[in-house]
């Protein structure tokens, strides 16, 4: 009988637990106030209005509740600069593009936060759905640009919040843009990106990219010996290396390692698969601190195949910026979370999850959203939200409108 009775209030307990906590976890989110913070989202990269280069950004932004300074939501399919898709293949683009300097001296003036999510662009074989969609094609739009420089300068002058990642400095941009933002923010990119496939197969994989596959061969006697997953680094020159799991890698995928002084303060993990497009960049100075790196764990054979291309194996994942203005650097694609809607509005759902996510297959997005993306944007928006809070403050205290 006791047996029984201890049976019974274990499964009354689950049973509790399991309708009750996402009911206060619901109302925790509900009832928690709106926070207005005036962010500049810049996405080149949009093929469809689920706007998935920024849409993990848009769920940390609606899940802690930061808002457009109205207080309403940011909306994914319109509340960003760059590419718009619309119906039957038709687009609109918006952005700065012919605005004056008092413009974009304004706009810096008046924006908490700028973060820009992709500048890669829209392609003509990309769009349009061609047969060879993987293949390199003419642009359609994309790239930095010079009124991107100049708002971003203007930003750091003022001390804003500035986020930027994966495809900041690379092509289409055009050289003296590239060099312009690399001064700007003491950065120095190698000219090498590098993505993890999971399987290296032109024949079981469709999304390995054809224009990879057409290089390689061109610079190997049109061979193509591959069948694991693997790492293929691409140069700016189109120089193409490949390290393929087993043979030249002892660990298929990218590792994030962390400092500990970042663990700390972000809640970033120690350790941490990355398994989509990252660049190899550098610091230049001492203005920018790594917080985390990348590890290739690479056998004999992979050493040697990287000192011949002039391939570091550990290169920085993140930087934070020491000094007069906040400035983040994501030497990824960080942002590009296909993340459902339907857990959003639950607070303190990441604790859950990303404990049910502790890693996962090395080409599982889902645990780096979880574990790394959310805690590192989580601390720089509420930092953020907080120099806010206390600039209008000491405003308000001295009798300062506006």
């Amino acid at each position: 009988m006791a047996k029984r009775n201890r049976r019974k209030i274990i499964i009354t307990t689950i049973f509790y637990i399991l309708v009750f906590l996402p009911l206060i976890s619901f109302l925790a989110w509900v009832f928690t106030p709106r926070k207005p913070m005036n962010i500049l989202i810049m996405d080149k990269t949009v093929l469809t209005q689920e706007g998935q280069e920024h849409q993990s950004f848009n769920w940390i932004l609606k899940n802690l509740k930061f808002t457009r300074p109205d207080k309403h939501f940011y909306d994914i399919a319109e509340d960003y600069k760059g590419f718009f898709p619309k119906e039957n293949e038709k687009f609109e683009i918006n952005d700065f593009y012919n605005w004056s300097s008092v413009e974009l001296d304004s706009l810096a003036n008046n924006l908490d936060m700028a973060y820009y999510t992709d500048s890669y662009g829209m392609y003509y074989n990309e769009w349009y759905r061609k047969e060879w969609e993987t293949e390199h094609s003419e642009k359609i739009y994309g790239g930095l640009d010079k009124w991107d420089l100049y708002l971003l300068r203007r930003m750091k002058e003022k001390g804003k919040l500035i986020v930027a990642e994966f495809n900041f400095f690379h092509h289409p941009t055009p050289y003296g843009i590239r060099r312009g933002m690399e001064k700007t923010f003491d950065l120095k990119w190698s000219g090498w990106t590098a993505r993890y496939f999971d399987s290296l197969d032109t024949i079981t994989n469709p999304e390995l990219p054809r224009w990879v596959i057409r290089l390689y061969k061109q610079q190997n006697q049109n061979t193509w010996p591959f069948k694991q997953d693997g790492i293929v680094f691409v140069h700016e020159n189109s120089t193409i290396c490949i390290l393929e799991n087993k043979i030249n890698l002892e660990y298929p995928v990218p590792v994030i390692n962390t400092m500990m002084y970042a663990q700390k303060r972000f809640g970033l993990p120690e350790t941490m698969n990355y398994p989509y497009w990252v660049d190899i960049t550098f610091p230049v100075g001492k203005t920018n601190r790594v917080l985390s790196y990348y590890q290739i764990k690479t056998n004999f054979l992979g050493d040697s195949l990287l000192n011949k291309y002039g391939i570091p194996s550990t290169f920085p994942a993140l930087f934070e910026h020491l000094g007069d203005y906040r400035f983040y650097y994501f030497a990824g694609d960080f942002c590009d979370n296909n993340i459902a809607n339907r857990l959003v509005w639950f607070k303190w759902i990441d604790h859950v999850v990303k404990g049910i996510y502790p890693r996962g297959r090395y080409n599982d997005h889902v645990p780096f959203f979880w574990n790394y993306y959310i805690p590192i944007m989580k601390k720089i928006l509420r930092e953020e939200y907080e120099i806010i809070q206390a600039r209008e403050k000491l405003k308000k205290d001295n009798g300062i409108d506006g």
